[in-house]
């Protein structure tokens, strides 16, 4: 989340496999900000998320703020110290709003749902597997395989229960 907002306050446009939109609620880009978006944090920035991404798979779940002295680069850390107070109260109040959603709805039981029909499709029980589904807040009803155990999903789309299932289920039938 700190990541993010750092992108959209600074307007940076890192080209990335994965184009994440823009986060939601929006996060204006800052004037203050514009000297230190310089195209190399752009790409520092790029570099940042594709390791986030693929280290989602590993024991280490959990995203990391870009940081200089992990080597995502000088210019991304300016901005990341320049708006980080900024970040951690946003990204706190997303954490808050993802937990009040959690306890409304049963996220888990649709897709142990999905899962129990794509069994009666095939007519058999699901090989074991696992399946990380990262929950972004971003513009869009979107998702992205980022490898065939890892998928990233917007809020909006996880929230919308028939786009979320059919989206995820032909994700569950070839893990299945």
């Amino acid at each position: 989340m700190i990541g993010l907002f750092v992108r959209d306050a600074a307007g940076l446009r890192p080209h990335t496999d994965i184009g994440v939109p823009p986060l939601v609620p929006a996060v204006e880009a800052r004037a203050s900000l514009t000297p230190l978006a310089l195209p190399e944090a752009s790409v520092q920035w790029a570099r940042w998320w594709e390791r986030e991404l693929t280290r989602q798979e590993g024991p280490d779940r959990g995203f990391f703020a870009p940081e200089a002295r992990f080597g995502d680069g000088e210019e991304l850390g300016l901005l990341v110290r320049a708006c980080f107070d900024d970040a951690v109260r946003w990204s706190s109040a997303r954490g808050r709003e993802h937990a009040e959603t959690m306890t409304r709805g049963d996220h888990r039981s649709l897709e142990g749902n999905l899962v129990r029909a794509v069994e009666t499709e095939i007519g058999r029980k699901a090989r074991p597997f696992e399946l990380q589904v990262t929950e972004l807040p971003v513009a869009d009803t979107v998702g992205w395989h980022v490898s065939e155990k890892h998928v990233v999903v917007s809020r909006a789309l996880r929230e919308d229960a028939a786009a979320y299932r059919q989206w995820l289920t032909p994700v569950i039938r070839g893990l299945a």
